[in-house]
């Protein structure tokens, strides 16, 4: 009977100590990924034939000449594209 109740408790403690720590430690990895690599990430514009903004975006840097990743909807209907890179507006040349 004790033995059954001490394993209910060391169970119970278990799981709130899970509870409690994990999610601390899932924010903490999160955080430092962030800072690693938040300067990789762009904001991504594409403008119509008039120059109006038509999508927004978010895309990120994937090699050492600035190749950047988007989603294609956020593209497929550009005739001008922008890319915003912590000061910095790019063009996107276009063919």
């Amino acid at each position: 009977m004790l033995n059954n109740i001490f394993c209910k408790n060391l169970l119970f403690i278990s799981f709130i100590i899970v509870i409690l720590i994990i999610p601390v430690l899932v924010f903490a990895d999160a955080d430092k990924i962030f800072k690693k690599n938040s300067k990789a990430v762009v904001v991504v514009v594409t403008l119509n034939e008039k120059g109006e903004p038509i999508s927004q975006g978010s895309g990120f840097i994937v090699r050492a000449d600035g190749a950047v990743v988007t989603n294609y909807h956020v593209i497929s209907n550009a005739k001008d594209i922008k890319v915003k890179t912590g000061d910095k507006v790019l063009d996107v040349p276009t063919s």
